[in-house]
């Protein structure tokens, strides 16, 4: 794609063809400053590439500690190998059909296996078959992330060197007008604008680091307890299904969304802090190596900025670690004396979670 658009700047041979009627008599001065405007734009789009090439591998580097699906993934394992002795009564019958299954699709979400699953358990509970594929839309989402924050980054690249680009394509203009030295300004300024772009995506690229490192260690922290919620609160919907009569599916599907959202708005806020923080970093950082402007312009940013982020991204892992503790109490006394699955109030123990 870079290499593509660097080849449209052949097309800036054509312009003495565009501007002979302006500018008679300097044919030649239009040819050899369409020439040099041409190479330059070549080689600075190609430039600027290298830069954005460098920032993407960078990006895709340290996605993996931060990628959702893959958190969700080996968090799904640890919550099963953390909790095994509580989800021992469904295991025979749900978890180890999961894993088999697993062997012939390794990509799949083992949280959609194990929904899908439920099914075989409890054949008329399309209520999984609907939370399964509301799962996989959401790890589709997060799947695609990357991709998403590739465009992103290639269309603030595109918008940093839009000015310099443009500069250099009225260059055969500027020369044929009579404008002393425009070809070595245009030249040297593509050149420091090149060299501004990579010491700024440097700069970017260790805020992108630090940032990483403290979401990759919130990440798995905040992933497991909410899947570990998931997991008991459908194993409860497997039981209730299965045990009472009458059983409303609405029940089931308003449980197990409610617990989905929460594990959707928490990843969401990790990502969404980090990347508006990141975003806002970068044009600073480019301001000062571009534009000259002084850090310091921007110290209430940072000031306020850094511990903004920091809350973001830990405020999730405490209000998991918080509902999860006081879930368990108010649980433990709904069941408190319950004997046989009719007794269980089955109304509040399902839905107290997701409120």
């Amino acid at each position: 794609m870079v290499f593509g658009l660097s080849c449209c700047g052949l097309l800036l041979l054509g312009m003495p063809l565009l501007l002979a009627k302006k500018y008679p008599g300097q044919g030649k001065t239009l040819f050899k400053y369409s020439a040099l405007a041409a190479g330059t734009f070549f080689v600075t789009v190609n430039l600027f590439g290298g830069v954005l090439f460098g920032m993407r591998q960078a990006q895709s580097a340290l996605s993996s500690y931060t990628n959702p699906s893959v958190a969700i993934a080996s968090g799904t394992f640890d919550t099963l190998y953390n909790n095994a002795d509580e989800f021992v009564t469904t295991g025979k019958e749900l978890f180890l059909p999961t894993l088999e299954a697993m062997r012939n699709n390794p990509d799949e979400q083992p949280a959609v296996m194990l929904l899908e699953n439920g099914m075989k358990i409890v054949e008329d509970a399309k209520v999984f078959m609907s939370m399964a594929k509301l799962f996989k839309k959401v790890d589709f989402i997060f799947g695609i992330l990357p991709i998403i924050l590739t465009l992103v980054t290639l269309i603030l690249f595109l918008l940093a060197i839009k000015p310099t680009l443009v500069e250099i394509i009225k260059l055969p203009a500027a020369a044929a007008a009579g404008k002393t030295g425009a070809g070595r300004d245009v030249v040297t300024r593509s050149i420091q604008r090149v060299k501004g772009e990579m010491l700024a995506t440097l700069c970017t690229v260790g805020v992108l680091t630090v940032l990483t490192l403290v979401s990759a260690a919130i990440l798995g922290r905040v992933v497991e307890p909410a899947l570990a919620s998931l997991l008991r609160y459908f194993s409860a919907a497997i039981s209730y299904l299965q045990f009472v009569e009458g059983a409303s599916s609405g029940l089931v599907f308003v449980s197990l969304f409610g617990v989905i959202l929460f594990l959707v708005l928490n990843l969401a806020a990790l990502i969404l802090s980090m990347s508006f923080f990141l975003g806002k970093s970068q044009k600073i950082i480019q301001a000062r190596f571009n534009e000259g402007e002084p850090i310091a312009k921007h110290t209430r940013f940072f000031k306020w900025g850094v511990p903004a982020v920091l809350l973001v991204q830990v405020f999730p892992l405490v209000f998991a670690h918080l509902g999860e503790f006081i879930l368990d109490k108010v649980n433990e006394r709904l069941l408190s004396g319950v004997k046989d699955a009719e007794s269980v109030p089955w109304t509040k123990l399902m839905i107290a979670g997701p409120l």
